[in-house]
């Protein structure tokens, strides 16, 4: 897999991420763009159950890829996965 590249996906991040919050890493790339893209396969699966599909956000057709991660990569590195961090407990 060549694109988008880590670079990419952290500056798309970057972008996106809530004011006052620290930039994101590695970790937090896999972690937002994992959970994307099981938010992407649940709503292709909820499409033959016909149930509401306003609980999963679709996603744009912008690629060509069948693979939810690769849209979910690609979506980040856009800047269009917006997220939020929960601060730890302590």
């Amino acid at each position: 897999m060549d694109k988008p590249t880590i670079d990419e996906i952290l500056a798309g991040l970057s972008r996106s991420r809530e004011e006052g919050t620290e930039e994101p890493n590695r970790y937090t790339a896999v972690m937002v763009t994992a959970k994307r893209a099981r938010q992407i396969n649940s709503y292709y699966h909820s499409l033959g159950d016909g149930a509401g599909l306003d609980v999963f956000a679709a996603p744009p057709v912008t690629g060509f890829s069948r693979n939810y991660l690769s849209i979910a990569l690609a979506e980040a590195a856009r800047g269009e996965i917006k997220y939020r961090l929960r601060s730890a407990r302590q």
